[in-house]
Parts: C-alpha cells; sequence; structure tokens
C-alpha cells in the first residue's frame, strides 16, 4: 500500500496550531507523510488603463517583503518539529501566488490524498463579502477535505 499524503496549506493564524496537531494524529494513524504549504499573495499594483478600463498587475515581491518570505520559512520549519518528534515525515513549502489555486498546483503535484484547512470560525456575513479558503477549496476539490475549526484543541473532535 502507498503511503498517503496529507496537504496542509496554513496562514500562519491561530488556527494553524490545532490543524497541525489534528494533523499529527491523522499522519500517524494514517502513516501518512505531511506536506505543509504556506502560499503568500503577491502585492497587486493598480494600473490605469484608460478612462474606461482599469487593471491590476501583480509583480514580484519587493526585498523587504522577501526577508518576510525567509521569515516565514523559518516559522514554517519551527511548525515541523512536533509533527518530526512523533516521526510524521513532513516536507514545507511556501509559495507566492493565488492561494486557491496553488493549492490546487500542489495537491497534484505531492499526490494530496486528503487536503487539510483550518477554519477561522467567521459567518455567513464573512464568507459572502470575502474569498474564503475552506469554501473555496470544497468547490473545487477532486480530494477529500478535512477542516479543523478554530477551537478544536479544546475538545475531542
Amino acid at each position: 500500500m502507498a503511503m498517503k499524503t496529507l496537504l496542509v496549506p496554513l496562514d500562519l493564524s491561530d488556527v494553524s496550531k490545532p490543524v497541525l496537531e489534528k494533523t499529527a494524529e491523522l499522519a500517524q494513524e494514517l502513516s501518512a507523510r505531511v506536506v505543509v504549504l504556506h502560499v503568500a499573495e503577491p502585492v497587486a499594483t493598480y494600473a490605469p488603463v484608460e478612462a474606461t478600463e482599469d487593471f491590476v498587475i501583480p509583480r514580484h515581491p519587493p526585498v523587504d517583503a522577501m526577508e518576510d518570505f525567509s521569515a516565514t520559512n523559518s516559522r514554517l520549519r519551527s511548525l515541523e518539529e512536533p509533527l518530526e518528534a512523533v516521526g510524521v515525515e513532513v516536507e514545507t513549502v511556501t509559495h507566492a501566488g493565488p492561494v486557491i489555486d496553488d493549492i490546487f498546483e500542489q495537491a497534484e503535484k505531492y499526490h494530496a490524498d486528503y487536503i487539510i484547512v483550518g477554519s477561522h470560525g467567521h459567518g455567513v456575513l464573512y464568507h459572502l463579502f470575502s474569498k474564503s479558503v475552506v469554501t473555496n477549496t470544497l468547490k473545487r476539490a477532486k480530494c477529500p477535505i478535512i477542516v479543523v475549526p478554530l477551537g478544536c484543541e479544546t475538545r475531542r473532535c
């Protein structure tokens, strides 16, 4: 039987810790490897074209953003440690690009069997006016999605 792969996109918010705790449990139960993914959306520049047309041009991150990228990589590597401590094979990947697209590109690249995402517990209005990663992931998924709610570490879930 081939080893399962769990893709875990993280935004490094408060929900990251419970997501990784649940991931460690599942990875041990399934004898799975974990790919931790962080996607930084590119900085965009507003460029007027004509009086009636405007568009947004993504551009490469400025130099100070590259330093932040390095700090993010360090933080992600520190999040790997608890997984490695319990014997889970883990790899960290950092990208700059559209979050949802990158999640699915990496899911395909790593042949993810499951995608594990965290939910911040925002209400309906938030999701109505924002791009919820969980909602968009569920819409496009080609593999099972496991959603870990914020607060999961305080109860059995």
